[in-house]
């Protein structure tokens, strides 16, 4: 439609007249249960950081943005999420109210993600398994795109270019009428990422280059908008993408040929109808993951590729002058894979029926919600969630808030099926999560505004699964019982002095996750915080803007991470210095361009996220962005 729509050329252009209505624009965003996450705590990513890092990935993002333990193993290598003393599979990634993770190994390589695919992204922390489903233990990540109506034609692209032949291009052309909205970006990312790293295990720290690490990702992001009345809308989207990378050698290894090769097909589809009262929505989506593994031998080319059919139907009910609202709904997932692991395709049909009740005193100071999720999981019912959580306005300006729920996660294929070890009659992992939070926001005077939030937590998980030797080979196990708890603290100050805006940025973490039970005789793990949990994490930034110039430096510290369950080995801690220049040139209201100039790890510091994989000294990036926006013709009103 946006091919068919730029060839007929945009609306016939006639003299405007001085009586005319300008259409409004028009916002509409997918329906979000995450309205009934009372008391969790919840982050949105600004969109001066989206513009930031527009042509990166959702891992680079959330390093720099979020409180967030992201397990990187170097540039263009895998990413995943830790949420308060989690794993990888603890956390939910969802794409416009749908669960992208993968049902093979329940995580999502966030180095996969580019930020360019949302338009918006939050961070929801704490235990919501009642909204989301199995997975959603330590949070969720949501990604949202939100197009607008009647906004004309509008073309964005950008080139950025890096240290280590770093090279990312994208456009985007967007045709929005009041009646219906066709856009499509295409993004394209390259590099060698042959950094120079220090291999601290040598005397005198003598400096290397890492091989075999290049990458190279292209895709696209299709979506269709229709108005089908001024009640019903309909939308469908498409986003394809294919990631080609090498894996490069450990600090251990001599050299690596290995290579992975990794395509998606996502395409999603929903109606929604609004009413006074009720709101209407049925949605559905289709995934296709693929994933080709050739290692340095011969016969080790692994292929996997799972197959994902998600139907949903979900219903908004409004009551008592909008005090009180009933959000039903009812979702069916039905997942196949087929992997070289697998002795055949593993099917999985999960059926969920989940309903919420929000109830907002009359004053308006007070929300609580209470949400149930029963999933049956092959004719076998899963264990029941719930959340309850409440917000409490205490004065202007301050806000408490609490959350209790259930949560649990579903064993993955691999944990089943894979062969050799898997283990047919695991449990889904179970516990609870519960929260404590004040939340302030105020002005301390006309041109400062304060922002603050601490937050307490805890959460117990049973039947943790872990992989551990069994004879010639590793199996999984239901054995672990993991208690992590912590204090998550934030908070902005920001003022306006003359011409400029300075906005100063503080977040820190103290997480505490133990093993509680022995997995064998005399396990040294019992008390030890787990592996690759940071106790200690913290961010600082401050930000200053000029009328078109915006200046800003940031310090990410990540404290000790225990590589050993007996916590006697470790990795150090370290802390990282970042810089960033942008300048925004405008022409009217149709031209606009951004230069940016950004630098990472400018003190050089040597360190390691994960054990054995280099992370690159001091690099810098920078790009160029351009937008162009021609309004709709403007209808005219005979006087």
């Amino acid at each position: 439609m946006v091919l068919c729509a730029l060839l007929a050329g945009p609306d016939s252009h006639g003299q405007q007249r001085p009586d005319t209505i300008t259409l409004k624009d028009v916002v509409i965003t997918a329906p979000q249960r995450s309205d009934f996450a009372s008391g969790l705590k919840v982050q949105t990513i600004d969109s001066a950081a989206m513009a930031r890092f527009a042509t990166a990935d959702l891992a680079m993002l959330l390093v720099q943005e979020s409180p967030l333990f992201i397990k990187h193993y170097g540039p263009g290598s895998l990413a995943t999420s830790s949420f308060r003393g989690g794993s990888a599979n603890h956390a939910a990634i969802l794409w416009n109210g749908f669960n992208i993770g993968s049902p093979m190994n329940g995580q999502l390589d966030l180095s996969l993600v580019p930020v360019g695919i949302a338009d918006a992204v939050s961070i929801q922390y704490g235990g919501s398994s009642a909204l989301w489903g199995s997975g959603a233990v330590g949070g969720a990540i949501l990604l949202n795109n939100t197009p607008v109506f009647s906004r004309g034609i509008s073309v964005d692209a950008g080139v950025s270019f890096g240290s280590f032949s770093d090279r990312r291009q994208h456009v985007g052309v967007a045709i929005s009428k009041p009646g219906w909205i066709s856009s499509i970006r295409l993004f394209n990312a390259s590099a060698l990422n042959n950094f120079e790293y220090a291999t601290t295990e040598e005397r005198g720290a003598p400096r290397q280059r890492q091989q075999h690490a290049e990458r190279a990702q292209h895709g696209l992001l299709a979506e269709n908008y229709f108005r089908i009345n001024d009640r019903q809308r309909i939308n469908v989207r498409f986003w394809y993408q294919h990631n080609d990378r090498n894996i490069p050698p450990t600090l251990l290894e001599r050299s690596s040929t290995a290579n992975q090769q990794d395509e998606s097909y996502r395409a999603t589809t929903e109606w929604q109808r609004t009413g006074n009262r009720v709101n209407s929505y049925v949605r559905a989506a289709w995934f296709d993951e693929r994933l080709n593994w050739d290692g340095p031998a011969t016969d080790s080319a692994a292929f996997s590729r799972s197959k994902t059919l998600i139907a949903e139907a979900e219903m908004r009910i409004k009551l008592n002058n909008d005090r009180q609202q009933i959000n039903i709904g009812l979702n069916n997932t039905f997942t196949e894979a087929l992997s070289d692991g697998y002795p055949d395709r593993p099917e999985q049909n999960r059926t969920a029926l989940f309903a919420a009740f929000q109830f907002n005193t009359k004053n308006r100071r007070s929300r609580s919600t209470l949400s149930l999720r029963q999933e049956v999981v092959a004719q076998q019912l899963a264990p029941l969630t719930w959340s309850l959580g409440s917000e409490y306005q205490l004065v202007k300006g301050l806000t408490a808030k609490a959350n209790i729920s259930k949560v649990y996660r579903l064993p993955t294929f691999n944990d089943l099926y894979w062969t050799p070890g898997g283990n047919p009659d695991l449990l889904p992992e179970s516990g609870y999560s519960g929260e404590l939070g004040l939340a302030a926001k105020g002005e301390a005077s006309a041109h400062v505004a304060v922002t603050a939030e601490g937050t307490v937590f805890q959460r117990t998980m049973d039947n943790w699964v872990i992989w551990l030797p069994s004879g010639a080979y590793w199996s999984p196990e239901n054995i672990m019982n993991v208690w992590s708890r912590g204090v998550e603290m934030r908070g902005e100050l920001a003022w306006h002095v003359g011409n400029a805006a300075i906005r100063l940025g503080v977040m820190t973490n103290y997480v505490v996750s133990t093993n509680q039970t022995e997995k064998t005789a005399n396990d040294a793990s019992v008390g030890k915080q787990l592996i690759y949990v940071p106790i200690y994490s913290g961010h600082g930034k401050l930000s200053v803007g000029y009328k078109d110039l915006l200046l800003s430096a940031g310090m990410n510290y990540t404290g000790y991470r225990y590589t050993s369950t007996d916590n006697r080995s470790f990795l150090e801690p370290y802390m990282l210095w970042n810089a960033a220049a942008s300048y925004h040139i405008s022409s009217g209201k149709r031209y606009s361009a951004s230069l940016l100039v950004q630098g990472f790890n400018l003190l050089n510091a040597q360190y390691q996220v994960m054990l054995g994989r280099p992370m690159p000294l001091r690099n810098f990036q920078a790009g160029l962005n351009v937008q162009f926006i021609q309004p709709n013709a403007v209808k005219t009103v005979q006087p």
